[in-house]
């Protein structure tokens, strides 16, 4: 097509500048040009004739490299576009994997001892019950998280998860002994505990309901990587939030993801992360880690309750997702078009039709008649 409009402009030029073009061809002309004009395959046929041959070849010569050409990657370079920007799938795309573990029990058939769960009005309570051992996070605390969040997954029904804690620590994080253990462990074991850790602290912060965190005593590690996945966080004036994996020798690779996320500041985060600072109540609040510092957790839970239970469960669950997908994203057609659509199915269904009758009617929506309840 260049050369075409070139032909043309060509010709609709007085002589004298014609004359400039044809010798421009030739001081530019190629030493070894790519396809000889004069070639059989070539000469007397059309543009698109020509094209057909030259992808012909070009597939001939990248199956000789043991490429195949109809494969290409989502979005990045392939054989015919090696050059193509790469860029990777959007958080509403992007597919993790289940837990490689089935679930063990149900949050009806509760069979562990370490995690307690009771269930409230619309509202589920998970309460670390190691409070001799300080609440450390091990193996068999891993499962019972893991059969929580399975579970946790499928009941609509639920529109608040509490987390709790008893004895004076709220955690001191993963288990100290079974961190000595890792030096008798194969690199996929200790690989394996980590995947399972780093889901489970995923899908806690994607669960559909909303999650609170009663903070009554120090957490520690990758209990602080829990308490940063949870979407709001109350704690008493007397706790502390540290990460000490660094004077330990090792990384907390699995909490990073979300305590840069929840902290506000990556001065906040270094000072956090790698320096190990212990930071009080009110200074993990000013870093972003507790959403409010209070004297009574239970009146702070109950009024949380209170106020969740005026609002929409799917409307909540819809805008939670939201939050998580697109924070940190810049405005771009492809996040405009994601929230289109998120809005118009919501807007097309049930709960909204529901709530404008109500404001019409001058009635409390249905959702608000029934309140959210902690168990006792």
């Amino acid at each position: 097509s260049r050369l075409r409009a070139c032909e043309e402009l060509e010709l609709a030029a007085p002589e004298s500048i014609r004359y400039s073009v044809n010798q421009l061809y030739t001081t530019m002309s190629l030493p070894d040009p790519l396809v000889d004009p004069d070639d059989v395959q070539f000469k007397g046929r059309t543009w698109d004739s020509i094209e057909k041959t030259l992808d012909e070849r070009e597939r001939f010569l990248v199956s000789c490299h043991a490429v195949d050409p109809a494969q290409q990657e989502a979005r990045g370079p392939n054989a015919i576009q090696p050059s193509k920007a790469s860029i990777g799938p959007f958080p509403w795309e992007e597919h993790i994997a289940p837990f490689e573990k089935p679930a063990g029990c149900t949050l009806d058939t509760w069979k562990h001892t370490c995690l307690r769960c009771s269930i409230g009005n619309q509202s589920v309570t998970l309460q670390f019950n190691k409070g001799s051992t300080n609440n450390t996070i091990d193996t068999e605390m891993l499962d019972a998280l893991q059969d929580a969040i399975l579970d946790l997954q499928t009941r609509k029904e639920v529109r608040l998860v509490i987390l709790k804690s008893e004895g004076k620590l709220f955690s001191n994080g993963l288990d100290p002994q079974y961190l000595m253990s890792e030096s008798n462990m194969s690199a996929e074991q200790i690989a394996a505990v980590q995947t399972q850790l780093a889901k489970i602290l995923h899908f806690w912060q994607n669960l559909p309901q909303m999650t609170v965190a009663l903070i009554q005593g120090s957490a520690m590690g990758a209990a602080v990587g829990l308490v940063c996945a949870c979407d709001i966080v109350y704690s008493l004036k007397g706790a502390y939030f540290a990460m000490s994996e660094t004077k330990l020798g090792t990384v907390p690779t699995t909490s990073i993801p979300y305590i840069t996320r929840r902290v506000k500041y990556m001065k906040n985060v270094n000072q956090l992360v790698l320096v190990g600072a212990s930071l009080s109540a009110d200074v993990a609040q000013d870093y972003g880690v507790v959403t409010e510092v209070v004297e009574d957790l239970e009146e702070a839970c109950s009024t949380l309750c209170s106020n969740l239970s005026q609002c929409a469960p799917g409307a909540v669950s819809a805008t939670k997702e939201i939050i998580q997908n697109i924070v940190g994203l810049p405005q771009s057609s492809f996040v405009m078009d994601y929230l289109a659509s998120v809005s118009a199915e919501v807007r097309h269904g049930p709960e909204m039709k529901k709530g404008i009758e109500s404001i019409q009617l001058k009635q409390r929506p249905p959702w608000a008649d029934k309140s959210i309840q902690p168990s006792t």
